[in-house]
């Protein structure tokens, strides 16, 4: 088990961008079965599988000695107390990196906030060159906007430019996006292929606050890559016309071979409804859509809770709801609190329900290909559904660093 070490001026409770970026990235890193060891100035953690280990000089230097600060930037004074306090600085990395593989230093070696954690970090990378790091910048002091700044009129010593633009041997520099990696590279006389861009990501699960039935769901039958996801929270009956949906989902999966259809209810104890259930089983397999189509019935032996459903609508694409009778029809009120597109069937009591604010869509005189067709079009034109598909399979945090910085830290 490789050990990793994240490096910041500060952790969760204290409030940032990056704090907390890089708490979700120790817990996803953990979860990988990676010894992850956070080192920061300032933080607390209660997971115990993730260590921490507080140096207090890795805060910004102006939250301990702000003279210091002063006499560095304001007035480009590098004198023995910034020397000192180097020291110190790399004799707790010596101590507290000693068993580390991989040092992973987010965001704080282009930052002017503490230069003397700077020179000793070069230093420390000089001495211990067997060990693989990682610079992950998401900032640099001297870009704004995507722009260099003018350094004649910003920087304070000579030590603060060698410091900020010189390169660090045998450091990957990872920027966070394409757009910030240009001036970057730019400024710091780096090749694009010198550089790595590793996208933010966002953990899906705990954003949502996904339950873990309905996650591990999401992962066995890779959800997040699939689209669209089309949802049907029914129970399975005939009247729900499940093999009506079925067939235009075979329709869709011409156009969308990564397609899934969730059918969330199962049989009913108080009809008989298996000859029905075995008949979209067979339709399903004839249809070859065996990877497409996912019966909650097949390995969930109980209904839904509320919040599970509630997360089965958050992260489906749109709604299949084209029953041939329905007295109510709740999925209607449902998918609109979770402004989840909806498609529903042309019945009366639908539309006293959903007005004209839903997609109706008329299985009596739509052959299930026109249906698909219909859809497609809403899919096509919807950039709220095209926006949702390439957030969740794009910039998920697990699958970024898994197919991203993984194979980084391992070659």
């Amino acid at each position: 088990m490789k050990k990793i070490a994240i490096l910041h001026f500060a952790y969760p409770p204290n409030i940032g961008g990056v704090e907390s970026m890089i708490k979700e990235h120790a817990e996803v890193l953990t979860n990988l079965d990676y010894e992850v060891t956070v080192v920061t100035g300032s933080g607390e953690e209660t997971n115990p599988r993730i260590k921490l280990a507080i140096i207090p000089e890795l805060q910004s230097v102006v939250s301990f000695n702000p003279f210091l600060q002063e006499k560095i930037l304001s007035k480009g004074i590098i004198d023995e107390e910034f020397y000192k306090l180097a020291e110190q600085i790399n004799n707790q990395l010596e101590k507290t990196l000693e068993k580390i593989d991989i040092v992973v230093v987010h965001n704080m070696i282009t930052i002017v906030r503490n230069l003397p954690f700077v020179y000793a970090f070069k230093n420390f990378v000089k001495q211990f060159p067997k060990k693989k790091y990682i610079g992950w910048i998401h900032d640099h002091s001297y870009i704004n906007e995507f722009q260099i700044k003018d350094l004649d009129k910003i920087i304070n010593s000579k030590l603060e430019k060698e410091l900020l633009t010189i390169p660090i041997k045998n450091v990957t520099y990872v920027l966070i996006s394409e757009s910030f990696r240009e001036p970057f590279s730019r400024l710091m006389g780096l090749n694009n292929g010198e550089t790595v861009v590793i996208p933010n990501g966002i953990d899906i699960k705990h954003f949502l606050e996904i339950d873990d039935l309905i996650w591990e769901i999401i992962e066995k039958y890779k959800l997040l890559k699939g689209f669209p996801l089309i949802l049907s929270p029914v129970n399975i009956l005939e009247r729900k016309n499940l093999d009506y949906c079925i067939e235009t989902v075979s329709f869709l999966k011409k156009t969308y071979p990564q397609i899934k259809y969730i059918i969330t209810g199962k049989p009913s104890k108080h009809r008989s409804t298996m000859e029905y259930f075995n008949l979209l089983k067979k339709k399903v397999e004839v249809l070859g859509l065996k990877d497409n189509v996912i019966f909650f019935s097949d390995f969930l032996n109980r209904a839904l809770m509320k919040t599970e459903i509630h997360d089965l609508y958050q992260i489906a694409d749109l709604v299949f709801f084209l029953s041939k009778s329905e007295n109510f029809g709740l999925p209607l009120l449902e998918s609109s609190l979770t402004k989840t597109p909806i498609f529903v069937s042309d019945l009366k009591v639908f539309r006293e329900v959903g007005g004209d604010f839903v997609k109706y869509l008329d299985y009596k005189k739509l052959t299930p290909e026109k249906a698909g067709t219909e859809v497609m079009t809403f899919l096509k034109n919807s950039r709220r559904v095209q926006m949702n598909y390439r957030s969740r399979s794009q910039f998920e945090l697990k699958t970024i660093l898994t197919e991203k910085f993984i194979p980084l830290i391992e070659k």
